[in-house]
């Protein structure tokens, strides 16, 4: 079990918590599988398939609009 797996919600919440506090003064770049920790935090959001930048936008026009398939199919959970 990696460490990140035995982190309770709450420790993940607090670190969220913090990085969302700091967005404001500081450029942070998150890189995360979790669609959910994504939505939460970030400004905008990158998605990256095979390596080839896929789609760059605003978080929530990301995930309720996606101007790509690929996007739109792994947001939707279709794949990945």
């Amino acid at each position: 079990m990696s460490q990140l797996q035995r982190w309770t919600r709450f420790q993940l919440a607090k670190i969220e918590e913090t990085l969302y506090g700091l967005k404001d003064r500081y450029t942070m770049l998150l890189v995360t599988r979790s669609m959910q920790q994504a939505s939460r935090i970030s400004d905008k959001t990158a998605f990256f398939l095979d390596g080839d930048l896929i789609e760059y936008n605003d978080t929530n026009e990301m995930f309720l609009n996606p101007a790509k398939k690929e996007t739109e199919d792994y947001v939707s959970g279709k794949f990945g």
